[in-house]
């Protein structure tokens, strides 16, 4: 997930910022970690706290780590934000984010309006990407490098894979029997595809720093970005999952059409014995108006009142 790191033979003192709930830990598993995020959470080595005002000291840290977070920070402070990650480093400084293009845009709009039609609810995160302005890389780097580190460029997600594997994923997440399969898909899509993803034309981009010099500490970064870029898209993956996902929502509808027989069923059931109900009750109240008893009652009672 943070290739720059994995394998690195010495451990560093890692801060993520924007990374709860925390997931980086899974890949880096020999690093110590800390996270911060805006909001309350509570688990080891998280700190909630403001990305604008991180409350460590410079270079409190051997790397600073953002992870899609830059892309939700309002376009007028990412800067700051950037600067934040640069004076908590020590080391380096990794940023990664889906930045504004027309094919990164429209696959965000794609996927969302997949899951709005699939599962029937707006992802925030994909509606914040469609609605706001996506950093611009270059720009991004550019600041980087202003900030004195030594920048490379890798990317993540080659598009068309990318797609197939969010549509894959809140098809999963769409159905309760099969949520439990989702953290297999994930692990299985990582082992199978990730070598493969790092090629353009790319759903994200990482911007690796470092203030020693690429060249002496990262040098291995060169053959990360070895994936050959795509000349056509393969689509064919995308429609057998639009198709599983059509399937699972015909198979959704069949469900509740046959709960909705079953509660048809069950009130024609409540129905029909309230109805003897009432005809024992009628057959009740016939054979009290023949006793001699209520003859009295609606002589003598009923005429008084």
């Amino acid at each position: 997930m943070v290739p720059i790191l994995e394998g690195d033979d010495s451990p560093l003192t890692i801060l993520e910022v924007g990374g709860f709930p925390p997931k980086i830990d899974r890949f880096l598993p020999d690093h110590d970690i800390t996270i911060t995020d805006r909001q309350e959470g509570l688990c080891p080595g998280y700190v909630r706290a403001e990305a604008l005002k991180l409350p460590f000291d410079d270079k409190s840290f051997g790397a600073a780590i953002s992870l899609d977070t830059l892309e939700h920070v309002p376009p007028e402070t990412r800067n700051d934000f950037i600067l934040e990650l640069c004076r908590v480093a020590g080391s380096c400084v990794v940023l990664a984010a889906p930045f504004a293009s027309d094919a990164v845009k429209s696959a965000d709009r794609a996927v969302y309006e997949f899951i709005l039609a699939h599962a029937g609810y707006e992802q925030e995160f994909l509606k914040e990407h469609v609605e706001a302005e996506l950093p611009d890389l270059v720009n991004t780097m550019v600041f980087m490098v202003d900030q004195g580190l030594d920048v490379q460029v890798i990317p993540s997600g080659r598009l068309d894979r990318w797609m197939l594997m969010m549509t894959a994923y809140y098809t999963l997440d769409s159905d309760p029997d099969l949520v439990p399969a989702l953290p297999y898909f994930m692990e299985t899509y990582n082992r199978a595809f990730y070598d493969f993803d790092k090629a353009e034309p790319a759903y994200r981009h990482f911007l690796i720093g470092s203030y020693e010099g690429l060249g002496e500490r990262w040098g291995k970064l060169a053959g990360l970005a070895s994936g050959e870029a795509a000349e056509t898209a393969d689509t064919r993956g995308l429609s057998l999952v639009v198709e599983l996902a059509r399937t699972m929502a015909l198979k959704t509808k069949d469900r509740e059409r046959e709960a909705l027989v079953t509660q048809l069923v069950e009130k024609d059931e409540e129905i029909k014995a309230l109805r003897e109900h009432v005809s024992a009750l009628q057959d009740f109240m016939d054979k009290v108006k023949s006793t001699p008893l209520y003859n009295v009652y609606e002589k003598v009672v009923k005429r008084r009142k």
